[in-house]
């Protein structure tokens, strides 16, 4: 009779946690009802929304200041874009696409170059650039102008965001693979997305690198969507990221909740990177001949039709592997014009650097 007590006095309490902590899961992951809150945020006349994620590299002003992404530090005014992705939201056709833009893709900046025609490549300007003269504002016209369409919302991260971002989800989710990497803290997935040196194609790579990583990431996160673990999650990458967007967390909330309403499955999430091709330009700009990406306008034209304006009778290249396509005459054309392209890559940096940080008060004022 005492052995009989002495259970029921074990199975009580167990009982009560094990009920506990059904309660808690059906109170923080079992999805709620779709919930459609008042936006601003509005598709376009097609049902799209597009929204640009922003990888600056801006540097610690005091490195020695670094907690190894627990926390933001200073860091210098001037940064460049090292990783530009468009995410294009249709939700009248429930679709989801990423397509990244090379960093160095040169482009025509608007009221910054002066080039005559899209192939007047000495008279352009670097996309990285374009952030560093005019921050989010003109990286946001520069990339309408490129592809033709509007861009509604933006979402920037730096070292820091990233590590804390990372080491957030992380707790949710565990390591990272992608392909044959196991991405385990938030130092090295860092190194994964900013690495290009060493790789076959370079910056095309890394731009791949950053779409696999992000889809990765969403897959492992969908089951959260419309859950109050979600949102909590959610609220706090918000607070993470801070002022470097304009999103909201409603805003945020609302569309993956339509897309989920919707039954969307990120595993469809479309992958395309912009067919360029790397070549030495001598820019006017600066008097220097820097590494490009010059853009392959007959494949580009493709992939905006079929990835960014879902005209799915459209073939085109999402160039995730190093494809073949026809090569446009412009490509033979010489646009190193000056005998010092091999001098030291840093200096020449350095060199580009202050010219940027001579232009900061467009910047400023809200260029």
């Amino acid at each position: 009779m005492a052995g009989r007590k002495t259970w029921l006095w074990l199975l009580i309490p167990a009982g009560v946690i094990l009920a506990s902590l059904i309660t808690l899961f059906f109170f923080f992951l079992i999805p709620r009802p779709p919930r459609l809150e008042p936006t601003t945020l509005l598709p376009g006349p097609e049902g799209a929304i597009n929204i640009i994620f922003i990888g600056k590299d801006a540097r610690a002003l005091d490195p020695s200041q670094d907690q190894g992404g627990r926390t933001r530090i200073p860091r210098e005014k001037t940064a460049h874009s090292d990783v530009v992705i468009v995410c294009h939201i249709n939700l009248s056709l429930n679709r989801v696409t990423l397509f990244a833009l090379p960093r160095d893709l040169l482009v025509i900046a608007p009221g910054i170059t002066t080039a005559t025609s899209r192939t007047d490549f000495n008279r352009m300007e670097k996309l990285t650039h374009t952030f560093a003269i005019g921050g989010e504002p003109l990286l946001r016209r520069t990339i309408e102008n490129l592809l033709g369409i509007k861009v509604q919302r933006f979402i920037a991260l730096d070292f820091d965001t990233f590590r804390m971002l990372f080491r957030t989800l992380a707790r949710f989710i565990g390591p990272v693979s992608i392909g044959s990497v196991r991405l385990t803290d938030p130092d090295q997935a860092l190194k994964f997305v900013r690495r290009r040196n060493g790789l076959r194609y370079d910056d095309l790579d890394r731009c791949r690198n950053s779409l696999n990583l992000i889809k990765t990431v969403s897959c492992r996160l969908w089951s959260f969507v419309d859950t109050r673990l979600g949102d909590l999650l959610l609220d706090r990458l918000f607070t993470i990221i801070g002022k470097d967007t304009d999103l909201t967390p409603s805003e945020v909330k609302g569309l993956l909740s339509r897309l989920r309403q919707q039954g969307f499955n990120p595993d469809q999430i479309r992958l395309a990177v912009l067919v360029s091709e790397g070549r030495p330009v001598t820019l006017d700009r600066y008097e220097m001949t820097l590494s490009c990406y010059l853009p392959i306008y007959p494949e580009m034209e493709k992939q905006i039709a079929r990835y960014l304006n879902d005209r799915d009778e459209i073939e085109a290249l999402d160039f995730m592997t190093q494809q073949n396509y026809p090569w446009p005459e412009y490509l033979n054309v010489e646009y190193d014009l000056l005998p010092d392209y091999r001098f030291d890559s840093l200096e020449r940096q350095r060199l580009v650097k202050r010219l940027l940080e001579l232009q900061l008060p467009a910047r400023e004022s809200g260029f």
